[in-house]
């Protein structure tokens, strides 16, 4: 706008209180920025447009007064007309991560992170839907700290109500000062409107996501967490190493245990070093030098905030740590602590060759005793993973926490990808890779098979005995049976992962994932910038899309899980002007929408589409082919 100046009332945009009294006023807009100075505050919102219509906007309230003021409320508030509204929020607890509902709204709707861990108990995202114009609006959270999201009916004046949304910091213990001449920034909040309520329009964020943050790579990896858990030893981890290989498998990943003594590995959480005495008797060495060979890349697990009391840190620096109960975990608000921690990092890189870390995050305090709500903790985390990879380029840094637990859009900035969940099953997996498709790109959400091979069974009615086993849980406690095609819907989207024996698969169930890995790598390019959108999603039926932004290469995956019935109809998303080849025939996108492709279903089945257009919006058929009606 120029140098054009608008006014809007503080409470419009903000609710920020404290000490101080509340920021109230008339806030002056100039260019993209809203302004107000209240109070010895000054707050400045900035919103931008972008790509897919996504509007990002930062809220930062600088004190300009000569004394410390303190806040107890900073929220972003965002109001709309009145109506008749449902609400959906996402509930995100371990091993049933991304559970996602809507409600209706009859006077408030809260969902909060209370804690350090920025997924935990819920996600940071909020969607509303007006049942009367049937249109809606999704709010997400590049969460900094423990936050808070609310939707409500507010009063506004005699029978008239508005909807009010408010995002920020979580304000139950909230005490944060702020110096003179310092500031504190508000979580950014990345919104825009929907008119798909099954999956809120997702592929406009994954769009916007990939234009702001560009994917780096599409790894296959190998972890040992899920094999054999923290029970391993140099003769069967060697045994993977070559199965791996034989996989194509890019990076080969030692989980927990490799560290302290073989009785009790977790007393050296903190000191973060092989042991002589340890699970693999000195030679991780040489098991990284073999993975190298291999043409593998190799990889370790960190916990790095927590620390075990026994630990030869905690006894040398205590005061590098905060204490929770009887645990340790690391002060990143330290830069001496920082630094520790990074020169032990440095030197496993340099003495392993490490060029994957696991990061996983298992601490979780409810109430930050400094009153920041964990925002000073968690920017010092952040400088920490920022500073690994700025001094080891090309590193890839994996996101974990119990699972999902810090899954969210504000840690995907830092980290590659995130372990889905602890719960690996391709049943439950497909089920919470979906729901985080709402708030994550697919590129984010990593698919681990966990798998075995079983033969000399009960035949079944056709007189098969052999079957692939997978686990249905975080401990190999309850398996069953499945498809091998399920497998690969569920892996389909993001990084694919194998954490089980390989040595236990059959050469059959071998050379099918061998040819998955193989057209996961081939494909590497399109899964890296690939958007996603859920077309069904029923108890018997899930059907997922992936497609690059022009809708030129389309796949769309379709999963049945006991289907009462023979088969489903996809109709795909597609650009309608573009003719489009699927299976031998060409058509119009407008066509394959309307009429759409028939799909048989099967029990725990599943099948992939694909709808392939030529740069000029023509299809290539094969010699002697005729498109045909379908």
């Amino acid at each position: 706008m120029g140098n054009e100046k608008m006014q809007r009332k503080s409470e419009e945009l903000w609710d920020i209180f404290g000490d101080f009294g509340r920021v109230e006023g008339m806030a002056e807009k100039s260019g993209d920025s809203l302004k107000i100075e209240s109070n010895g505050l000054r707050v400045e919102t900035a919103e931008e447009v972008g790509a897919a219509g996504v509007t990002r906007r930062r809220t930062v309230v600088r004190n300009m007064a000569n004394k410390p003021l303190a806040a107890t409320c900073l929220l972003d508030v965002f109001r709309f007309d009145g109506g008749d509204f449902d609400v959906y929020t996402q509930a995100n607890t371990w091993m049933n991560e991304s559970r996602g509902a809507w409600q209706p709204l009859h006077t408030c709707v809260e969902t909060r992170g209370g804690g350090m861990r920025t997924s935990f108990g819920a996600a940071p995202v909020l969607a509303v839907w007006n049942r009367q114009s049937r249109r809606g609006r999704v709010f997400h959270l590049m969460s900094d700290a423990a936050w808070e999201m609310r939707a409500s009916v507010m009063p506004g004046g005699g029978e008239k109500t508005f909807l009010q949304i408010e995002t920020g910091m979580n304000s139950r213990h909230l005490h944060c000062t702020i110096q003179p001449g310092g500031e504190v920034a508000l979580p950014e909040v990345v919104f825009y409107e929907f008119t798909d309520k099954t999956d809120l329009d997702c592929h406009r964020l994954h769009e916007w996501w990939h234009e702001n943050y560009p994917c780096r790579a599409m790894p296959a990896i190998y972890n040992t967490w899920l094999c054999r858990f923290d029970k391993l030893d140099f003769g069967f981890v060697m045994k993977q190493v070559l199965k791996a290989e034989e996989l194509g498998l890019e990076y080969f990943v030692i989980d927990a245990e490799w560290f302290g003594k073989a009785e009790d590995w977790t007393a050296a959480r903190g000191d973060w070093k092989e042991f002589p005495d340890g699970w693999f008797g000195g030679r991780l060495g040489e098991l990284a030098d073999a993975v190298r060979a291999s043409g593998m890349k190799f990889g370790l697990w960190i916990e790095a905030e927590n620390a075990s009391g026994k630990s030869e840190i905690v006894s040398r620096h205590p005061e590098y740590f905060r204490r929770l109960g009887g645990e340790f975990y690391l002060d990143f608000t330290r830069d001496d602590a920082r630094e520790y921690l990074l020169g032990a990092v440095d030197s496993l890189v340099k003495a392993y060759g490490v060029s994957f870390i696991k990061f996983d995050f298992n601490c979780d305090p409810r109430v930050d005793p400094s009153g920041q709500d964990f925002a000073d903790y968690n920017a010092g985390y952040r400088r920490f993973i920022r500073e690994v990879r700025e001094r080891h380029p090309g590193i890839y840094l994996e996101g974990c926490a119990s699972g999902g637990l810090m899954m969210d859009l504000g840690w995907a900035r830092d980290f590659d990808s995130f372990w889905l969940s602890d719960n690996q099953s391709p049943i439950y997996g497909l089920h919470i890779a979906k729901d985080t498709m709402l708030r994550l790109p697919p590129s984010k959400i990593e698919r681990w098979i966990t798998a075995r091979s079983a033969e000399k069974l009960q035949p079944d009615y056709f007189g098969n005995d052999e079957r692939l086993l997978v686990t249905e849980d975080a401990w190999w406690r309850d398996v069953r049976s499945i498809a091998p095609d399920f497998v690969a819907a569920f892996t389909a989207g993001g990084p694919v992962g194998f954490s089980c024996d390989l040595t236990a698969l059959s050469e059959k169930h071998a050379e099918y994932f061998r040819s998955l890995v193989a057209e996961q790598k081939k494909d590497a390019a399109f899964w890296c910038k690939a958007v996603g959108r859920v077309l069904c999603d029923t108890p018997e039926v899930v059907v997922l899309q992936y497609s690059d932004v022009a809708l030129k290469d389309v796949r769309v995956v379709v999963a049945t899980r006991r289907s009462r019935q023979d088969r489903t109809t996809v109709r795909p998303v597609l650009a309608p002007g573009l003719e489009y080849e699927h299976q031998g025939q060409r058509r119009k996108g407008v066509f394959w929408m309307e009429h759409g492709v028939a799909v048989e279903t099967g029990i725990t089945d599943a099948k992939e589409l694909r709808f392939t257009a030529s740069a000029d919006g023509t299809a290539t058929l094969p010699d002697g082919v005729e498109g045909e009606h379908p």
